[in-house]
C-alpha cells in the first residue's frame, strides 16, 4: 500500500478522488466503481488508498464530504437528476405527469440469484428507510397510510424500526392501513434465509408492524406510557379477506356471499374499501359506512369511510411478470384460479397487487386482466391515481414505490405513463435501466 508520501497531491484529479471515496464509503465494490467512472480497476484501488491518506475516507468506511457534497456526487455519478427529468418528460407526454422525487439507493451488491436478491432487499429496505421517514414525518397533514404486500415493504419496515428507535413520536398519529387480502393458497415453506416469516410479509402484518413503528411504539405491542387509548390509531387487518374473490365455478353465489360476508365481519374491509352491492347485503359491516357523515371513529382519522378513497400516502413494490417465485408465483396464482400465461400476456405487471394491462396484447388477453382485476378484492389502479392526484393538489407524500433490480424498470416505467408514482426509490440496477427505457 503506498504511504503518505507516495500518494499523489489532490489536483486536476481531486472530483475523481471525492467520487472514489463517496463510492466506496457507500460500500460499492471496487469492481463497479471501475465501470461507473470508467477507470481501471487497478486505478480505483489507487485512488481508494489515496482518499483514505488525505483523509476523504477513514478506516470506519465514513465518507468525510459534507451532505450537500455528498448529494452531488450521488446525482452525478448515478444520474439521478438526469433520470428524473427523463421520466418526468415521459410522464408529461401521457399528460399525467405525477413524479416530483427520485432517490437512488446503491446496495453494493450484485444481484445474481434468488438468495442475492433478498440480501439486496434488505440493504436496500434499510437504507431507503431513512427518507421515507423524512417523507411521511415531515408532512403533518399525512395521517392515514396505505401500505401493501412483500419482501421490499418488509425489508423497508425493519429499517424504520432502526431509524425511529432513537427520535420520539410523531405529533400527529399516523393510520397505516392494509390494501390486500390474504393469498388463498397456503403458505409455503420459506425458501428465503432473509424473509423466514411469511406473516411478516402480507399486507395486515406490514400495515400493523409500521403502525406501531411509526406511532412511536418500540418493539412492544402495549399500549405506550401516557397515552390514552383515544390518542393512539388502533391497527386495521384484512384476515379472511381473500386476496381474489373465488370463481362462480367453483362456488356458488350464496356460498361466496356466505365466506365474504363472514370474513368482512370479522375484519377491517368494509373500513378500508367500498362494498360490492353484490357482497353482503345484510352484513354489519356494510351498515358500518351507511351514513355518509359516519367519521372513522376506530382509527382516529377524521375522515369519512372508506379510508382507500382518503388516503394521504401509498408504501408500495412492484411486481414484474418477468420474475416469477414472488407474487407472480403459479402457485399463488394456482389457488385463484389464474391463467398465469394469459396473464404475463395482457399485462405488464402488477402495482400493488393491481395488475396494469399492456394496451398492445390482444384483446383477449387485455379482457382476461380485466376481468382478474374485477376479483381482486385490493387496491385498485384507480385508487392509486386518486392517491397520487391528491398529492399533487395538497402537498401529501402520495404513492411512493420501490423497486429492486433491472427486472422491474418496466412496470416502473409504465406505472409512472398512467400517472400513479408521486416518489420513487430505485436500487442502482433498475435505475440503469429506466434510463435505458427512457431513451
Amino acid at each position: 500500500m503506498s504511504g503518505p508520501s507516495d500518494a499523489e497531491p489532490l489536483g486536476r484529479h481531486d472530483d475523481t478522488i471525492k467520487k472514489v471515496a463517496y463510492l466506496y464509503a457507500k460500500g460499492e465494490p471496487q469492481k463497479r466503481i471501475a465501470g461507473l467512472l470508467s477507470l481501471s480497476p487497478s486505478m480505483v484501488s489507487r485512488l481508494v488508498d489515496q482518499a483514505r491518506n488525505v483523509g476523504l475516507v477513514r478506516e470506519t468506511i465514513e465518507c468525510q464530504l459534507t451532505e450537500p457534497e455528498q448529494q452531488r456526487l450521488h446525482d452525478e455519478v448515478y444520474r439521478g437528476k438526469d433520470l428524473l427529468t427523463k421520466l418526468k418528460d415521459v410522464a408529461y407526454d401521457s399528460g399525467v405527469g405525477s413524479l416530483t422525487q427520485l432517490q437512488i439507493v446503491p446496495t453494493g451488491l450484485e444481484i445474481k440469484n434468488d438468495a442475492s436478491w433478498d440480501q439486496a432487499v434488505a440493504v436496500f429496505g434499510h437504507k431507503a428507510a431513512s427518507y421515507c421517514l423524512t417523507l411521511l414525518r415531515g408532512c403533518e397533514a399525512c395521517k392515514i397510510l396505505g401500505v401493501t404486500y412483500g419482501r421490499t415493504l418488509a425489508a423497508l419496515a425493519s429499517g424504520l424500526e432502526e431509524v425511529t428507535a432513537t427520535q420520539g413520536r410523531p405529533k400527529t398519529p399516523i393510520t397505516c392501513v392494509p390494501l390486500w387480502g390474504e393469498p388463498l393458497s397456503p403458505w409455503e415453506e420459506p425458501r428465503s434465509q432473509v424473509f423466514r416469516d411469511p406473516a411478516k410479509l402480507s399486507s395486515s402484518g406490514l400495515a400493523a408492524d409500521m403502525h406501531r413503528i411509526l406511532n412511536g411504539w418500540g418493539s412492544h405491542t402495549h399500549q405506550p406510557p401516557g397515552r390514552t387509548t383515544k390518542s393512539l390509531p388502533r391497527p386495521l387487518h384484512l384476515s379472511f379477506i381473500p386476496a381474489f374473490r373465488p370463481e362462480p365455478e367453483r362456488f356458488s353465489e350464496a356460498e361466496c356471499s356466505a365466506m365474504l360476508k363472514f370474513a368482512c365481519s370479522v375484519s377491517s374491509y368494509a373500513e378500508i374499501f367500498p362494498v360490492p352491492e353484490d357482497w353482503l347485503a345484510f352484513a354489519p359491516a356494510r351498515q358500518s359506512r351507511s351514513k355518509p357523515d359516519r367519521r372513522s371513529e376506530p382509527t382516529g382519522a377524521d375522515v369519512k369511510l372508506p379510508l382507500v378513497e382518503h388516503l394521504d400516502a401509498i408504501l408500495t413494490s412492484v411486481g414484474s411478470k418477468d420474475q416469477p417465485g414472488r407474487f407472480w408465483s403459479g402457485e399463488f396464482f394456482r389457488q385463484g384460479d389464474i391463467d398465469l400465461p394469459k396473464l404475463r400476456r395482457g399485462a405488464f405487471g402488477d402495482l400493488g397487487g393491481a395488475f396494469i394491462i399492456n394496451p398492445a396484447a390482444n384483446k383477449a388477453d387485455r379482457e382476461y386482466v380485466e376481468a382478474v382485476n374485477k376479483r381482486w378484492t385490493g387496491i385498485k389502479e384507480p385508487h392509486f391515481r386518486r392517491c397520487a392526484l391528491r398529492a399533487r393538489e395538497n402537498n401529501l407524500p402520495g404513492v411512493t414505490v420501490l423497486a429492486v433490480g433491472a427486472v422491474r424498470a418496466e412496470i416502473v416505467l409504465q406505472c409512472l405513463k398512467l400517472g400513479l408514482i408521486n416518489h420513487l426509490i430505485l436500487d442502482t440496477d433498475c435505475a440503469d435501466e429506466l434510463h435505458k427505457l427512457a431513451g
